[in-house]
C-alpha cells in the first residue's frame, strides 16, 4: 500500500487526549488509502467523511462547553471541510471526477488538515487547557 500521510507525534501531539485521539484515528484512516487506486481512495474518502462528521461535532461541542472565544471562524472551518469533501466524493462518479477527488485526497486534504491543526486547533487546545488542568 502505499501511502503519503501518517500520524507523527512530533507534529500531530497538541497534547489533549481527546482532541489527539480524534487526529490519530483521522489519519489511520487516511493512511489506509492506497493511492494508486481511485477505488481505495473513494472509499477512504467516505470513512474520513463520517469520522470527520463526528470528529468535529466532539470538538465543537467542547467549544461550547469551554466558551471557546472563536467558535464561529472554528466552525466556519469545519463546515467548509466537510463540504469539500462531500462535493468530491458526490461527483467521483465520472473518470474525471474520480481524478479530481484523488488530487484533492493526495494534495489538498493533509495540506489543509496540517494548518488546522497547527492553527486553529491547537489554539483550541491552548484555550481548553486552561479550564481543564
Amino acid at each position: 500500500m502505499n501511502t503519503i500521510k501518517e500520524f507523527n507525534k512530533s507534529t500531530h501531539v497538541l497534547n489533549h487526549d481527546q482532541i489527539d485521539t480524534l487526529h490519530k484515528e483521522f489519519l489511520d484512516i487516511y493512511a489506509n488509502a492506497n493511492i494508486n487506486s481511485l477505488e481505495s481512495i473513494i472509499q477512504i474518502s467516505k470513512e474520513l467523511l463520517i469520522h470527520s462528521e463526528k470528529h468535529f461535532q466532539e470538538e465543537e461541542t467542547l467549544m461550547e462547553k469551554y466558551n471557546y472565544p472563536t467558535i464561529k471562524e472554528h466552525k466556519d472551518e469545519h463546515y467548509k471541510a466537510l463540504a469539500e469533501m462531500e462535493y468530491f466524493i458526490k461527483n467521483s462518479h465520472s473518470t474525471f471526477g474520480k481524478k479530481m477527488l484523488k488530487s484533492y485526497f493526495i494534495e489538498k486534504l493533509p495540506q489543509w488538515f496540517d494548518f488546522h491543526l497547527a492553527n486553529m486547533d491547537s489554539d483550541l487546545v491552548c484555550h481548553l487547557n486552561k479550564f481543564e488542568h
